[in-house]
């Protein structure tokens, strides 16, 4: 007991002492300049960290009464905002942080709304670019990105926009571009297409302990059941689906389509040797060093390749969509139109400006410099973010895809956890896993597509009998 009350008291000394010291630091003063501070979501070091510090040093040059102050605070960044807020004291003026996390800024009332900055503010030219007076800050942004940084009213806010994207996350399948010249391979559009790639490189480059997919147990595995449901259903029939109000998932031969499609993924020799108990990130290095020629992962796997530096002789890495499906058996049911083909997920990171911020104006000018095709072709380059501003160059590694995500109709949410945060946890998630994990009926956990689509309507039911999400608020146990 004595331990535990001295324990307490250090503990409790040492949050003090960090509160203090946090209240009581000073912003940084520069002579006859205005500060700008910027608290990041990177860290020293990383890839996105060294693109933002040039942008500054470039924002400074171009206007020297101000200096940007930045704070990389890692993804910790809203919790080390947490006592400044409290306290009103050495606030930032600009954080930068997922879309999704700042909804606590968002709701909590800290942030100002930006729809009149980029409807008021001038468009943003690169350096030389010709004038354009009929266009507004709106307008450096891809529609589809920026409409996905809009929030709805709550008690504290108005509905409105809070953040400007500076960056996006999206899914695909990644690729190793020599084995795909060395056999003569196409990017593949449809499924089989996909298969038969896997087949062609099974057959010809086994001898050299090369398999057609790379994975680590089942990192990253949601991502294959997320493209292709929603390709096959499209987002919002799959919503209703889990919502109880859609078609069930064990009648509906789409949803047999997608899951046969994941199984046939599953032949024996595509997976890499050992997948299943890989520990991640094994198999980014072993796919980095010309061990097998597919992964699937979000874009940020960029990044998280530069440090392995691979040998340009055995690894290029490219990308591709997750090809839609092409085939469905749909029995005593009428064809209906499929999702859309060319739709993209979109994790967002990007810019909100505090609505206490000290300097709001030198804030905003500072935004729309980083909304220039200049600056995203520098967070594109050396930190391999893919640019949200219509125009921009993407990352040299997802050339393939730029026109395409560019172009896309449709932007999907993150998945389940967005709208069902309670049937994903509960429901869908270990059940899913044990699907993707058991290929074989040797296998523990091992399911047939049937049984596995049976038990997910059997748990979508008792969910929905159990008020569903309203069990999320602790009214409800799962």
């Amino acid at each position: 007991m004595r331990l535990y009350t001295v324990l307490w008291v250090v503990v409790a000394t040492v949050f003090c002492l960090t509160l203090v010291l946090d209240v009581t630091q000073q912003k940084a003063e520069h002579k006859d300049r205005s500060t700008i501070a910027f608290a990041s979501m990177w860290a020293p070091g990383e890839p996105m960290m060294k693109s933002y510090k040039e942008l500054f040093r470039r924002f400074e040059q171009e206007h020297p009464e101000y200096k940007v102050e930045p704070r990389w605070d890692g993804r910790w960044v809203l919790a080390s905002l947490r006592p400044r807020l409290l306290t009103g004291t050495n606030i930032p003026d600009i954080v930068n942080t997922e879309r999704d996390a700042l909804i606590v800024l968002v709701k909590a009332g800290y942030l100002d709304a930006l729809g009149d900055v980029v409807d008021r503010g001038a468009y943003p030219h690169d350096r030389g670019e010709p004038a354009a007076p009929d266009r507004r800050l709106r307008d450096a942004f891809l529609p589809k990105i920026l409409e996905r940084c809009h929030y709805e009213a709550g008690d504290a806010h108005q509905a409105g926009l809070y953040v400007l994207p500076a960056g996006v996350w999206s899914g695909f399948i990644f690729f190793n571009r020599l084995h795909y010249e060395q056999l003569g391979l196409q990017i593949p559009t449809t499924w089989s297409q996909f298969l038969a790639n896997c087949r062609v490189i099974k057959e010809k480059l086994k001898d050299r302990g090369i398999a057609p997919l790379a994975a680590d147990k089942d990192s990253y595995s949601e991502f294959w059941s997320q493209f292709l449901l929603n390709r096959t259903l499209g987002e919002e029939v799959v919503q209703r689906s889990v919502e109880g109000t859609g078609p069930r998932f064990d009648t509906d031969p789409r949803y047999r389509a997608v899951f046969q499609a994941i199984r046939d993924s599953h032949q024996d020799g595509f997976f890499m040797h050992s997948w299943r108990s890989s520990k991640w990130p094994d198999a980014q290095r072993a796919w980095t060093q010309g061990k097998a020629t597919h992964m699937i992962s979000g874009s940020y796997l960029i990044r998280e390749t530069l440090a392995y530096e691979p040998d340009p002789a055995v690894f290029r890495l490219g990308a591709f969509p997750v090809p839609m499906l092409d085939a469905i058996d749909w029995g005593d049911m009428e064809p209906v139109p499929l999702g859309d083909p060319t739709g993209v997920t979109a994790t967002i990171a990007g810019h909100a400006l505090l609505q206490d911020a000290p300097n709001p104006v030198g804030a905003i000018e500072l935004l729309a410099f980083l909304a220039r095709k200049e600056s995203a072709a520098v967070l594109s380059s050396v930190g391999k973010e893919i640019p949200p501003i219509a125009g921009a160059p993407f990352p040299a590694e997802l050339v393939e895809i730029q026109d395409m995500f560019q172009t896309a109709q449709t932007v999907y949410r993150t998945g389940f956890h967005v709208y069902a945060p309670w049937w994903n946890k509960y429901q869908w998630k270990d059940l899913y896993r044990a699907f993707f994990m058991g290929e074989k009926p040797e296998h523990a956990g091992y399911l047939t597509v049937d049984d596995f689509l049976r038990q997910l309507q059997e748990r979508t039911d008792a969910y929905h009998e159990g008020s569903g999400e309203l069990a999320s608020d602790g009214r409800l146990s799962p």
